[in-house]
């Protein structure tokens, strides 16, 4: 089963192959700090979080897990071709149908601008995809198969 940073990990190398004229880092821990060194722009991945459904009823607790990611798109220019609009539509084409490991395929979720600060204008988009939580048992403990029954099919 893939870890939270697995997921992300992979999401960020995806988005650095689709897209590699645009530096793809992880969202930095004090936002308030960081600098765009790059001459265009950076994608910057970060987790939102999960939300969980009910338990599956088998004997190991498996619950269903929405993951949900963002990308946040930091650009020196914001109309035209490799503008923050026009790397909106190139994130989402990237990421809708991408299947991160133990995931089902991601889908998009919402949108929105963040504003313009020193002439870098932001964006953030957020994706989801399905995963399965399933709890790390001892091996050894699960019941044993102690009676078979067969049927014939006519």
């Amino acid at each position: 089963m893939a870890t939270t940073l697995e997921i992300i990990d992979a999401v960020a190398g995806c988005l650095r192959s689709k897209l590699p004229a645009l530096a793809v880092e992880y969202f930095p821990e004090r936002p308030a700090d960081y600098r765009l060194n790059h001459p265009k722009g950076a994608l910057l991945v970060s987790y939102l979080g999960s939300q969980f459904a009910d338990t599956v009823d088998t004997h190991y607790i498996a619950q269903p897990r929405t993951v949900k990611l963002s990308v946040t798109v930091v650009l020196r220019q914001l109309n035209g071709r490799g503008g923050a609009v026009d790397v909106l539509d190139l994130v989402r084409r990237a990421l809708v149908g991408f299947r991160p490991p133990d995931c089902r395929k991601l889908t998009a979720v919402s949108e929105k601008f963040l504003g313009e600060n020193a002439g870098l204008w932001q964006y953030a988009v957020d994706f989801a995809g399905e995963a399965m939580l399933v709890e790390d048992a001892d091996i050894g403990t699960e019941p044993l198969l102690t009676d078979v029954t067969q049927e014939e099919q006519p």
